[in-house]
C-alpha cells in the first residue's frame, strides 16, 4: 500500500484506482513540497512508496519561473532528486490507467521495505531479493515500471549522483533556487518560539541533550552553528554566502539524506558530532566564545520549556572574545599556534564543521565489516576499503553540496591555494573509519615534533583528529547523556545481529523470525540514568571495552598536542570510574 498525493490544475483527481493507505490533495506544488519536507521531523523510517499524481498539461519544456509553472518533467525531476528517500513515484494523471501495474509495483516495494530488517537489507543490497539488477530482462513494456526504478538503495543513489552530467546538475541547481525562493523553511519548523533561546543554550553546553530534541530542534541547532561559523568568514573568501532561508534549506537537504530508522547513525548523531567539533574549535580559539556557551562541561543541565508558536529567528551571539581571554581552561591561555601545529583559520574551521554534519549521510546502520562480509554492492565498488566513509563523502559532495552549495567545494583554504574545501571534507570523512583508529594515534606521535610538514597536511591532520574525537565523543559527555548514546548504539548492534541471522537463514532456506515493524517511529529514550541502566543492565560492559580499547588512548594522545581539550579526558575518567564501580557491584 502506498501514500498517494495528488496535485491538480485541471479539475479533481480520483485516485481510487490506486490502493493506498492515505490520500492527500494539493492545489499548489509549493504546498506539496512543503508537506514532503515536513516529513523529516516525523522521524519515521519510510516503509512504503509515495505516489504523486499530477494533473496538468504534459509540457515538453518549461521556464524556471515558479514552482507551479514547471513542466511535469521538471516536477518529476525535482521530486525524485530531493525526495528519493521517500521512494517517490511521480505519474501523470493520464497514467492512472496503469493502476494495476502501480498496485503490483507498490506491493512489491512493500515486500522489500515494509519491515526494518528488510529495509536495511534492501538499502545495503545484502537482501535475498535483488534490486536494480541490470541483467534482469523484462519483455513486457508495462512491467518495466518496476520497483527497481523507485526503491532507493546505496548503490543506486551513488550511481545516479556520480553519473549525472553538468546539464542535469545545472537544472537541479535552478530547481533548488526556485524552492528557496518560494518556500519559507522557517515556517516548516515546529519548534516553538520560546524554545529558541533554549536551543542556543543547548548548543553552548557540553551536556548536549540530543535525544531530548526533535528533528526540527536539531535542524535549528545545525543552523545556529553553521551560521555562527559563517559569520566569522571574510566576504572575499570566494564562498557564496547563503541567506538565512537558503541555509535552512541546506540543513533540510542534509537531514533528508540521513536514515531516520537507524538507532544511532542518524541525523541526531550527525548534529551531535557537529556540536562536539563546534566546542573543540571554541576551546582551541578558532571561534570566538558565544554568549550562550557554558564553560563548565559538567555544569547544570538546561531544562526544557513549554511549547508555543514558532515566529522568528534567534541566533548565537558572539562575546567578541576567545576562550583564552575569558577563562583559564586553555593552559596558560596559549593559542593552538604555540604548539607549532597551526591555528585553523576561519575557512578551515568552517570546512571542518561542514564535514561534521555530512560525515555519515546515507549510513545504513551497519558496519564496514558487515558490508564487506556480505558483498554489499557498495563494498564491491570500493574494494572493501573504507566502504561507508567513501560512500558518505561521495554522496555528501555529489548529491548534497554539488546542488545545494556548489561554490563551497572549490574554495581554497588559504592564499597558497593548495587545499580545497572538497579535499578537506573528503579527508575528514575518511578519517572517521575506525579501522584507521590506531594509525591516527601513531600519526599524532610522529607529527608532534615534525615542523617540516606542509601547512595543508597539518590542517588535514588536525581536522581529521578533531572529527575523529567528535565522532566518538559520546563517551566524553556527562554520564547521563553518555549512557543514552550507549543505549542506542547497543540497539543498532542488536539490529546488525538480527540482520546477519536473517541473511544466514535465507542462504540456508531456514525459517526466519518475523520482524514486526508496524509503526517505524523513532523510539524515545529514558531520560534518567537509572532508567537507562534498567533498560540495558549490561551497558557497562560495552562502555568499559570502548573506553579502554579506543577512546581513552585517542583522547589522551590528542590532548598531548592540544591540551585545551583536557576536559574530555577528565570526563572520560569520571565515566570510566562509574562503569567500573557498576561492574564490580554487579559481579558481587
Amino acid at each position: 500500500m502506498a501514500e498517494v498525493l495528488t496535485l491538480s490544475y485541471l479539475g479533481t483527481i480520483d485516485p481510487t484506482p490506486i490502493e493506498s493507505n492515505s490520500v492527500v490533495a494539493f492545489t499548489t506544488f509549493k504546498d506539496l513540497i512543503s508537506y514532503l519536507f515536513r516529513k523529516g521531523n516525523e522521524e519515521k523510517d519510510v516503509n512504503h512508496a509515495t505516489i504523486v499524481v499530477i494533473n496538468q498539461r504534459y509540457d515538453a519544456q518549461s521556464s524556471i519561473k515558479d514552482l507551479d509553472s514547471l513542466s511535469f518533467i521538471d516536477k518529476r525531476l525535482l521530486l525524485r532528486y530531493f525526495f528519493n528517500h521517500l521512494n517517490v513515484i511521480a505519474i501523470h494523471y493520464n497514467e492512472l490507467n496503469k493502476s494495476p501495474v502501480l498496485n503490483r509495483l507498490t506491493t512489491n516495494i512493500a515486500s522489500h521495505i515494509s519491515q526494518r530488517i528488510t529495509r536495511v537489507e534492501t538499502w545495503t543490497g545484502t537482501g535475498f531479493k535483488g534490486i536494480n539488477d541490470v541483467w534482469t530482462f523484462i519483455d513486457n513494456e508495462e512491467e518495466k515500471f518496476t520497483e527497481s526504478s523507485f526503491i532507493s538503495t546505496m548503490s543506486s543513489l551513488l550511481s545516479s549522483n556520480i553519473n549525472k552530467n553538468h546539464i542535469t546538475t545545472k537544472r537541479l541547481i535552478s530547481l533548488k533556487d526556485l524552492i528557496i525562493k518560494e518556500i519559507d523553511f522557517l515556517d516548516l519548523l515546529t519548534t516553538p518560539q520560546e524554545r529558541l533561546p533554549k536551543i542556543g543554550e543547548y548548543v553552548g553546553h557540553w551536556c548536549f541533550p540530543a535525544h531530548e530534541l526533535s528533528n526540527d530542534d536539531l535542524v535549528y541547532c545545525v543552523y545556529l552553528m553553521i551560521k555562527y561559523s559563517l559569520d566569522q568568514l571574510p566576504r572575499d573568501c570566494g564562498l557564496h554566502f547563503p541567506s538565512n532561508n537558503e541555509l535552512l534549506g541546506f540543513v533540510f537537504s542534509v537531514r533528508d539524506t540521513y536514515r531516520n530508522g537507524n538507532p544511532f547513525h542518524n541525523f541526531r548523531h550527525a548534529t551531535d558530532v557537529l556540536q562536539a567539533c563546534f566546542h573543540f574549535l571554541i576551546r582551541l580559539d578558532c571561534l570566538p566564545v558565544p554568549e550562550q556557551m557554558t564553560l563548565d562541561p559538567n555544569g547544570p543541565e538546561i531544562q526544557n520549556s513549554d511549547k508555543c508558536k514558532f515566529e522568528g529567528l534567534v541566533e548565537l551571539k558572539s562575546s567578541g572574545k576567545y576562550i583564552s581571554e575569558v577563562s583559564n581552561v586553555s593552559p596558560g591561555g596559549r593559542r593552538l599556534s604555540t604548539f607549532n601545529i597551526g591555528h585553523l583559520n576561519p575557512i578551515e574551521t568552517f570546512g571542518l564543521l561542514i564535514a561534521a554534519i555530512g560525515h555519515d549521510v546515507g549510513h545504513p546502520g551497519v558496519t564496514n565489516a558487515f558490508m564487506t562480509k556480505y558483498f554489499a554492492p557498495t563494498s564491491l565498488m570500493y574494494n572493501g576499503k573504507s566502504v561507508l566513509e567513501s560512500f558518505h563523502s561521495s554522496i555528501f559532495i555529489n548529491k548534497v553540496l554539488s546542488v545545494s552549495w556548489p561554490s563551497l567545494l572549490d574554495v581554497f583554504m588559504d592564499s597558497n591555494e593548495k587545499l580545497t574545501m572538497r579535499e578537506l571534507i573528503i579527508s575528514c570523512i575518511l578519517a572517521t573509519d575506525m579501522a584507521e583508529h590506531f594509525e591516527y594515534i601513531g600519526k599524532i606521535a610522529m607529527f608532534k615534533d615534525d615542523i617540516k610538514s606542509s601547512p595543508e597536511s597539518k590542517v588535514q591532520l588536525i581536522s581529521s583528529l578533531l572529527i575523529k574525537c567528535a565522532d566518538i565523543s559520546n563517551v566524553t559527555r556527562p554520564l547521563r547523556v553518555s549512557a543514552q548514546w550507549a543505549l542506542v548504539l547497543s540497539r543498532e548492534f542488536d539490529e546488525v545481529a538480527k540482520l546477519e541471522k536473517n541473511i544466514i537463514a535465507n542462504q540456508t532456506s531456514e525459517s526466519v523470525t518475523e520482524d514486526i515493524d508496524l509503526d517505524p517511529k523513532y523510539i524515545k529514550l529514558p531520560i534518567s540514568l537509572q532508567k537507562i541502566i534498567e533498560a540495558q543492565p549490561e551497558i557497562h560492559k560495552g562502555q568499559i571495552f570502548f573506553i579502554d580499547v579506543f577512546a581513552e588512548s585517542l583522547f589522551k594522545s590528542v590532548v598531548g598536542v592540544l591540551p585545551e581539550l583536557q576536559y574530555t579526558c577528565d570526563v572520560i575518567s569520571s565515566n570510566k570510574s562509574f562503569w567500573y564501580e557498576r561492574r564490580d557491584k554487579v559481579n558481587i
